[in-house]
């Protein structure tokens, strides 16, 4: 019973952050159900992240090791979906606000998608 206090301690951790200027976070459980939502995301999309994760795991082939980073880039924002322990976390960060991030020399969220692939170029 400790573990799941636990749990919904780092998820109110999470979602306890700052999210001004359009920044967002949410919680899935297993199921794909919305567990806990602050800031600009919409949470009736809670099922569509949650199925993306798994289908990324499976593309991995990585022997579900670890499941898959996945960032998703508009012109208004950057969204990062990653499953931990079953549970599908989603942050989303508005796009002047991770430009900032960029510039500082945080360059994680788009530098991921920009190496080769391998035989790529």
């Amino acid at each position: 019973m400790a573990k799941s206090v636990d749990g919904r301690a780092a998820i109110d951790m999470v979602l306890s952050r700052d999210n001004g200027d359009g920044g967002g976070a949410l919680c899935n459980d297993p199921s794909g159900l919305n567990l806990h939502s602050r800031g600009n995301i919409d949470a009736s999309k809670a099922g569509a992240y949650t199925s993306l994760a798994r289908l990324a795991a499976q593309l991995d082939g990585g022997g579900g090791v670890e499941a898959p980073v996945i960032s998703i880039e508009t012109d208004n924002a950057a969204t990062i979906v990653k499953e931990y322990a079953g549970h599908c976390v989603v942050m989303r960060v508005p796009a002047s606000k991770a430009e900032e991030g960029e510039s500082a020399g945080d360059t994680e969220v788009s530098g991921a998608a920009q190496q080769p692939q391998e035989g790529g170029q």
